[in-house]
């Protein structure tokens, strides 16, 4: 859980599109179509967390039944979040939960709708679609029933099963171990006209690993083992195999336009988020 003061410097900050909306009306972006704040466009039912200002209280007296007032310029964005629940995610999982929990927050008090899907086993596991700062408590139930288990092949598989895609803003949160499913992932949600952030989480031991002589490693996903001297050639091996792996990801993102946010997982959540995403130019 995201502490009270971490959420308050979130209230300070909005995300940032390089595109218009073109979601539902009701929100506070701009969207392509043509009008003004004060041309009136329809209405839509109250949701807890919308502003108040807006209420249609001679529509409430007429049909006691609380109707927001919606307008042509301001609309909703969708905001997605794909938080990565395979099985290698385990030691970074409070991380990623973490970055899945502030970036709805800030989608919720931007006036954005914000859909969370838990991928896992090439299925999803989806959240209500919520509105208004008043369903972070709902977010929060929700990530809070999920774990991670099953195995990361199928990233691609349960990116293209996920419901409800449409264009706006996407958060995609993995480890990227599968480099070539995180890649067709980012094209998929690039032709579907997503703008792609993918948050990257990578344990402390994964970055800086501190193995010295004899080592036994076990896959968390296939249960293989692999035996191991770790003494300097092994360590310094690693290292350049991880720093090539990393210029992938960051090489795949950017041709896929998506922006790029490496997440140390032994870091203090609460310190290293909010510059990252500043960054990344998120916020």
């Amino acid at each position: 859980m995201l502490t009270d003061a971490f959420l308050n410097r979130l209230n300070t900050m909005s995300l940032a599109m390089r595109g218009k909306a073109q979601g539902g009306a009701g929100g506070s972006r701009r969207s392509r179509q043509t009008g003004s704040s004060a041309e009136f466009s329809d209405y839509r039912e109250y949701i807890p967390g919308d502003d108040i200002r807006r209420l249609d209280w001679n529509a409430y007296a007429r049909f006691d039944r609380l109707f927001l007032k919606l307008f042509m310029e301001e609309q909703e964005s969708l905001v997605t979040v794909l938080l990565d629940a395979s099985a290698s995610m385990g030691a970074k999982w409070a991380s990623a939960r973490s970055a899945a929990e502030a970036v709805g927050y800030l989608a919720l008090t931007g006036g954005d709708r914000l859909c969370v899907h838990v991928l896992r086993n090439g299925r999803t596991l989806r959240s209500p679609q919520l509105s208004g700062r008043a369903a972070f408590p709902r977010l929060t139930g929700f990530l809070d029933a999920c774990e991670p288990d099953g195995t990361e092949g199928t990233l691609t598989e349960a990116v293209k099963h996920t419901e409800g895609l449409k264009k706006g803003m996407c958060f995609l949160i993995t480890d990227g171990y599968t480099e070539d499913a995180l890649k067709e992932a980012l094209d998929y949600l690039s032709y579907l006209k997503q703008e792609t952030a993918v948050i990257q989480v990578m344990a402390g031991e994964e970055l800086r690993p501190d193995y010295e002589g004899a080592v036994r490693l076990t896959d968390s996903e296939s249960g293989e083992e692999v035996e191991l001297l770790a003494d300097r050639t092994a360590l310094d091996a690693y290292r350049a195999a991880l720093e090539d792996f990393l210029k992938r990801i960051r090489e795949n993102c950017s041709f896929s336009e998506a922006h790029y946010m490496l997440l140390d997982g032994s870091k203090p959540f609460e310190e290293s988020f909010i510059p990252l995403l500043s960054r990344s130019g998120m916020i």
